[in-house]
């Protein structure tokens, strides 16, 4: 193990992106460190050493935080110069033994979340038309590969997981001999 990170470390992006949110989120509110301290339940002091970026922060302590500002979770971690809605990719935990924790998507919901298990046999394609403004779509991908078309491009996806670009007309295909099942999250 590294001598200088601990197990369960937070990544030093994760901590700089949560310390200039939650910074900016508190000045926009008008509220001073001990004001937040107050209504959040979560000390001064580490209020403080969260703004400084100087001190690791459980999602239960972001959580009351969040919740003053009525701001998510993915607001006080993401980069703060990367609008909302997009993919992330943003190391949040590292573990001792090599384990990770990596934010992938921030997607705003206003309204619901559905989730769709979708198994396609070879050979077998569904043609979908755009989704409504403010829809986005996540796959997952558990098994096979499964094509992405679109008008002018295609994107291949195996055992991972993709923010579908849903605003133009695309289709699932499994362009194999084999089964692809993956499930689809949509928000709006």
């Amino acid at each position: 193990m590294n001598a200088n990170r601990t197990p369960s470390q937070a990544a030093p992006d994760f901590l700089s992106f949560v310390a200039a949110n939650v910074r900016r989120l508190r000045l926009a509110a008008g509220l001073s460190q001990k004001e937040l301290a107050d209504q959040s339940g979560v000390s001064l002091r580490m209020i403080g050493a969260i703004e400084a970026g100087s001190s690791t922060v459980s999602t239960a302590t972001l959580d009351r935080i969040g919740i003053v500002f009525d701001a998510t979770l993915s607001d006080l971690v993401s980069d703060p110069s990367t609008p909302v809605g997009h993919v992330v990719e943003r190391l949040g935990w590292v573990g001792d033994h090599g384990g990770s924790g990596t934010l992938q998507w921030s997607l705003r919901a206003t309204r619901e979340v559905d989730s769709w298990v979708w198994t396609l046999k070879p050979g077998e394609r569904y043609q979908a038309s755009a989704d409504p403004e403010g829809w986005h779509v996540m796959l997952f991908v558990v098994e096979g590969r499964l094509t992405i078309e679109y008008d002018d491009s295609r994107v291949d996806i195996e055992r991972d997981g993709y923010l579908l670009e849903n605003l133009r007309t695309h289709a699932f295909v499994n362009a194999t001999e084999t089964d692809v099942r993956f499930f689809r999250c949509t928000s709006w």
